[in-house]
């Protein structure tokens, strides 16, 4: 009796951690800039504003073509990200942001139009003094 009681004392510290560590949505919440390299081309810009709204997750691009997000999900035990959005003005370019938040770090993919290229976005945060 005694060694399990103790085994379940050790499990639960072990455990902390990982519970303590899990996400919240608002996370996501917030700018992120940086760029993206699609395949065979140059670097660009990219910037998103993302916004927890009743649980759900919505925003737009600010560059490199202004639009709103059409679909956006947050998984705040995993950190994953996936957003897409249609830019109206380029003949309904599809562009679709796959990545994982990492504290202040937004790696993965965005594809535009069909052409995939590496991403790196960085949440701005503002500490006043």
């Amino acid at each position: 009796m005694r060694s399990t009681v103790l085994s379940f004392v050790i499990a639960s510290v072990l455990l902390l951690p990982a519970v303590c560590a899990a996400a919240d949505i608002n996370d996501i919440a917030g700018t992120w800039s940086g760029n993206w390299t699609p395949k065979g081309g140059i670097l660009d810009a990219v910037t998103i504003e993302v916004r927890v709204e009743g649980g759900k997750v919505s925003g737009k691009f600010r560059t490199p073509s202004a639009m709103d997000f059409t679909k956006a999900t947050f998984n705040p035990a995993t950190g994953i990200v996936a957003i897409e959005a249609t830019d109206a003005k380029a003949a309904g370019k599809l562009y679709k942001l796959d990545g994982k938040v990492t504290g202040n770090d937004l790696k993965g993919t965005l594809v535009v139009g069909g052409t995939p290229g590496d991403l790196l976005l960085i949440k701005w945060t503002y500490i006043p003094r």
